[in-house]
């Protein structure tokens, strides 16, 4: 008699997002360049829509019937919970505490039979094993932890899912909107307006003090993909099944650090005779290091997300860089970056702290991120600073985030200050360099040279690319000088369109019609914002895998 499969439900946290309730706070906001980039670039902002890879991920290694629920309301995940699932997992994390747990009082009253599952890196919280009815909690790798409580085989053939990074749009356009009419119509003249999402590995080892991620994964790194070829594959089947090139690479925060599975990966591309776009991907100074930039942008690289910390607090991983250089020669072959400061260590007074963040700016990121340290469930730093009598145990979870307000004592910034800091930080980093749309375009226009006289067929497909993409720059650049909020900005900006189009052709009356839209939208935007906020809730969506 055969036996009857046990059926999984995981799930993400509920919505409402990004609203201040006896649940959350407004700054936990579920967008990753909205909440952590460009939140003060107003209608500059990138809006994009990130689903829950990890439960994806998961779902789809597992030979038992599962179904993952993103961002459903309470609504949503009760009349779910009454299908009776045999196992309920709920990934979270430490701000989303009190979701959490009202989840998990929701699956004991409808769903007794229930077992439930904790997972992500809330599951670090200390003693969550006692403060929450859960009965099992995951830290770590989730696959074979999964595949063990539901009595199945350790071993198993890693299957990727397809799972999508949606961009929802910019500058008022609703760029998602218009690329499922142009899709409707057969027009062809959008490009796809989301990027695939890989996870190749998770964790890291540099041992960084901050850092969650190492603890999670017990200090290591977890491969799920091993080698370069393997990697192209899987590249050239999500082109072939949903015809997309572009990719972001999500959960290994060391993507570079492995040179065999990097140069075979090159290799691929060199025989392919074309690489495929690595939209984003997370690498750190010391492995970066072992590249030259011509090659990196042989692999596609659009936006290389680095680390740099503090000039005044220097990590193992940063030591005997020259960081601003490495960032020019990555700008001079169109590899984009996006810099990652941290603001507040023990180091930083009201004086210094500036000079790192004139340091950060200096080298002209894309984009860039101001993170508060943190001393998160689980690190390094926490221990550390609890065995000091440096925590503020009276702000909750729900406020211990690195995107408000410190949550410890500093010998230089009360929680208040931190705050102001940041804010001035990310002002800066809008008002001086200007929006990141502006900064990626002049980016390409500055590679364009370096890529077109490399010598090298894939970079010379970059730059023709480039070139291609210029008549719509053209157009952005038109309508962001005039939307941009002062004339110092937008002087900068009709500097840079000017070269544009002396190189690339004069803007046609045509262009400026299209770009008096792209205006007209960006207004709009602009009003919106003011009267109704710029609050966008993640769409609630229901997979099934592995159901016959």
């Amino acid at each position: 008699m055969e036996t009857k499969r046990k059926r999984v439900l995981l799930t993400s946290i509920f919505k409402p997002c990004n609203v201040d309730d006896v649940y959350g706070r407004k700054e936990s906001i579920t967008e990753l360049p909205h909440n952590q980039l460009t939140h003060y670039q107003g209608i500059f902002s990138l809006r994009e829509r990130y689903p829950s890879l990890n439960l994806h991920v998961i779902a789809a290694n597992l030979e038992s019937p599962t179904t993952v629920l993103d961002w459903p309301t309470l609504n949503r995940f009760a009349r779910e919970l009454k299908q009776g699932y045999d196992y309920v997992g709920i990934a979270f994390i430490q701000p989303n505490f009190l979701k959490m747990q009202k989840m998990v009082e929701l699956t004991r009253e409808i769903s007794p039979k229930s077992k439930i599952v904790l997972g992500s890196f809330g599951t670090m919280i200390d003693d969550i094993e006692h403060i929450v009815d859960a009965d099992y909690i995951c830290r770590g790798e989730g696959i074979r932890f999964m595949r063990n409580i539901l009595g199945e085989p350790s071993e198993y053939k890693y299957r990727h899912p397809a799972v999508f990074v949606y961009h929802l749009g910019t500058m008022g356009v609703p760029v998602h909107t218009l690329a499922r009419i142009n899709d409707f119509l057969g027009l062809n003249v959008i490009e796809k307006t989301f990027v695939s999402m890989l996870a190749t590995g998770v964790g890291c080892n540099e041992g960084c003090d901050f850092c969650s991620t190492g603890q999670f994964f017990q200090g290591g790194h977890i491969p799920f993909i091993r080698s370069g070829r393997e990697i192209f594959n899987l590249m050239a089947k999500h082109e072939r099944d949903y015809g997309i090139a572009r990719f972001v690479l999500i959960g290994e925060e060391n993507f570079y650090k492995d040179q065999k599975k990097i140069e075979e990966l090159h290799r691929c591309f060199k025989e392919a005779g074309r690489s495929y776009n690595i939209y984003l991907s997370f690498g750190s100074v010391n492995h970066l290091a072992q590249y030259d930039p011509k090659f990196l942008s042989e692999l596609g690289l659009g936006i290389l997300w680095i680390g740099i910390e503090s000039k005044f607090h220097t990590y193992r991983k940063n030591e005997g860089v020259d960081i601003p250089e490495m960032v020019r020669g990555f700008h001079q072959f169109g590899i984009k970056t996006c810099l990652s400061s941290i603001l507040c260590f023990d180091e930083h007074t009201k004086e210094n702290i500036h000079e790192d963040i004139d340091w950060h700016l200096s080298m002209k990121p894309v984009l860039s991120q101001f993170a508060h340290l943190s001393p998160n469930q689980g690190s390094k730093l926490l221990r550390r600073m609890i065995k000091e009598g440096r925590i503020l145990h009276a702000i909750p979870l729900e406020d211990r985030h690195a995107f408000k307000q410190i949550w410890f004592k500093h010998p230089h910034f009360t929680s208040y200050e931190s705050e102001q800091i940041q804010k001035e930080a990310y002002l800066r980093d809008y008002l001086e360099l200007g929006p990141s749309i502006v900064r990626w375009i002049e980016n390409d226009y500055l590679a364009y040279p370096h890529l077109v006289n490399s010598g090298s067929e894939l970079l010379t497909k970059r730059a023709a690319l480039i070139k291609k993409n210029m008549w719509f720059c053209k157009i952005i650049l038109w309508a962001a000088e005039r939307l941009v909020p002062t004339e110092k900005m937008a002087l900068r900006i009709r500097d840079l369109r000017k070269d544009v189009e002396r190189d690339f052709g004069k803007i046609t009356a045509k262009d400026c019609f299209l770009g008096s839209v792209l205006y007209l939208l960006g207004k709009k935007k602009e009003l919106e914002i003011k009267w109704f906020g710029d609050v966008i809730q993640p769409k609630t969506t229901v997979t099934r895998y592995n159901y016959l």
